[in-house]
């Protein structure tokens, strides 16, 4: 019986049952106005455990006036004159791997983000054949659907 117990403690602490969690994540999306051109940081925090709880972060702290918790730290840098960016938050839950975000890393990855039904994420070589993929799509006007540069890699759950 006690072997029991401490095979199943054993199991229950593997990593193998932890890869298996999904992750919840902050994507920020920041579009500087007036063109095409986004980037994107996915953001995660241990302590968020649901997806309610980033969209009360989202809604209350990010939106709203409230402060108080500061889940996915992450600042805006000022830009110069004429710079007008524009940050739109989603919540995710995914079981991909996500590499860490380090605000100094090249943005050197395009990826094309499908937040539709479900999600996808698909990695392309330039930002020309990513919007060349979305081009013929009739949803390629909603915010669901959009080519950004990010610094992080995703990949698949091991």
């Amino acid at each position: 019986m006690l072997k029991q117990g401490v095979l199943l403690g054993m199991l229950l602490a593997s990593p193998l049952t932890s890869a298996e969690q999904s992750g919840i994540y902050l994507l920020g999306e920041f579009t500087y106005k007036g063109t095409p051109i986004s980037k994107v940081v996915l953001l995660e925090d241990k302590r968020v455990k649901d997806l309610e709880q980033c969209r009360d972060f989202v809604r209350y702290q990010i939106r709203g006036t409230e402060r108080g918790k500061n889940y996915y730290r992450h600042y805006i840098r000022a830009q110069s004159t004429g710079a007008n960016i524009v940050p739109r938050y989603t919540c995710i839950k995914t079981r991909l791997k996500v590499s860490e975000w380090n605000d100094h890393d090249f943005y050197d990855k395009v990826y094309l983000f499908d937040l539709r039904k479900g999600l996808r994420f698909t990695q392309f070589e330039d930002t020309n054949s990513c919007w060349a993929g979305i081009r013929k799509d009739p949803d390629k006007h909603t915010k669901k659907l959009f080519c950004a540069k990010m610094s992080q890699s995703i990949s698949s759950a091991q």
